[in-house]
């Protein structure tokens, strides 16, 4: 096209013009920063979003199974049987509950969720602060905390029912030593405490039926197994490991579009920097506008040129950005250039993972501003009277 050819030429010959060729350099620059700062913070943010569920998907069920009518599932072991079938390798059944844990000594207390472990597999404690044959409970330091405990105290369980006795009814209690504390886990639902199956199962009078069944295996045959045992199943609730964690997978992504969308903001300022070098491109070349539109060419044409000489400038930017911000967070990962300490954090350096989505959306962005902030000046210069365009040159 003729309009191609004449803004590449505009453009080219420009660079002998130093007023011109400084301002069509800072739009290029401000258009390259934007574009590479706003690749770099997405794949920093990538990464360690990439790292958060990695350990979610470790450590959380791949299938989740709950009642749908009453506080316990019927049949917790033709479940099993079929998940194990379906390929699910580690198929556990858990007792867990609300309760009210108090520190009697210091007349606090608070609710506290309880979740059961296997008979057999409780978390490591070292040291172990049992004493001979009593009731022990792990809970996590915040909880404790709140109450005032340490480990070795104990702390007064009670339960959510009642016992019938000569003098009426009275709450169902028990007395845990605290062994350890135990981390957080940020899940569907933060857990406070946990205690041996059976000592649950005897807390929350389940009768030996589980709450729960929480089923371990590959992530990548979920939504192949969901519907099949909801198929066979139809008593329960089945969830995947998407739906355990989708409040949390909703805020990462709602903090990713927050994150780009004020990043864009460093983008759209540089592409209003194209305005101004466009408008002086334009005034040096009024006379040339003017022997154009005498020569025959039309508005569209005039305003078609200019839009291509700011969408040159605007691709020179975007691609420079795009080299340097995918560079470096190429190298960034790839040589673990920003290192952090392991004793405070659970990753050894800053992950950046570029997705090819997240560049889609950079580059589109960004030439989609550079031809908004072209338009108006273009416009502008369409709509000259050539005749007093070429009297300029005189």
């Amino acid at each position: 096209m003729i309009e191609s050819r004449i803004a590449r030429r505009y453009l080219w010959a420009a660079r002998k013009q130093a007023h011109t060729a400084f301002l069509s350099l800072i739009s290029m620059l401000g258009l390259a920063v934007g574009v590479a700062t706003l690749l770099i913070s997405l794949a920093l943010l990538s990464g360690l979003q990439g790292q958060i569920k990695q350990r979610l998907i470790s450590s959380s069920p791949q299938i989740l199974i709950e009642p749908k009518k009453s506080n316990t599932i019927d049949g917790a072991d033709a479940i099993a049987a079929a998940g194990r079938r379906l390929g699910l390798r580690d198929i556990e059944p858990v007792v867990s509950g609300i309760a009210w844990g108090a520190n009697e000594a210091a007349g606090r207390g608070r609710p506290m969720r309880i979740v059961s472990y296997p008979i057999g597999r409780a978390p490591v404690s070292t040291p172990l602060y049992a004493r001979g044959d009593e009731p022990v409970i792990f809970t996590t330091r915040d909880f404790a905390a709140a109450l005032g405990l340490d480990v070795g105290q104990e702390v007064t369980v009670v339960a959510p029912r009642t016992r019938l006795t000569p003098f009426g009814r009275v709450p169902v209690w028990r007395r845990f030593r605290i062994v350890r504390f135990m981390p957080a886990q940020g899940t569907e639902h933060d857990t406070d405490a946990w205690l041996e199956q059976d000592q649950a199962e005897s807390l929350f009078a389940t009768g030996g039926k589980p709450t729960s069944i929480e089923m371990f295996g590959s992530g990548e045959n979920t939504d192949f197994i969901q519907p099949e045992l909801a198929r066979q199943f139809p008593n329960v609730m089945v969830k995947t490991w998407k739906e355990i964690n989708r409040p949390l997978f909703l805020a990462l992504r709602l903090e990713k579009i927050v994150m780009f969308v004020t990043i864009s903001l460093i983008i759209f300022v540089a592409a209003l920097n194209l305005i101004s070098s466009l408008s002086m491109l334009i005034m040096e070349k009024r006379p040339a506008v003017g022997v154009l539109r005498t020569l025959g060419a039309t508005e569209k044409s005039i305003l078609m040129l200019f839009v291509q000489v700011g969408l040159l400038i605007g691709l020179t930017g975007t691609i420079l950005g795009n080299i340097f911000g995918i560079g470096l967070a190429w190298a960034a990962n790839r040589y673990e250039l920003i290192p952090l300490p392991r004793d405070i954090y659970f990753i050894s350096y800053l992950p950046f993972k570029l997705e090819p989505s997240d560049v889609i959306g950079v580059n589109v962005v960004a030439i989609c501003l550079s031809v908004i902030a072209t338009w108006y000046p273009a416009r502008v210069a369409s709509r000259l009277d050539p005749i007093e365009a070429i009297r300029d040159e005189g």
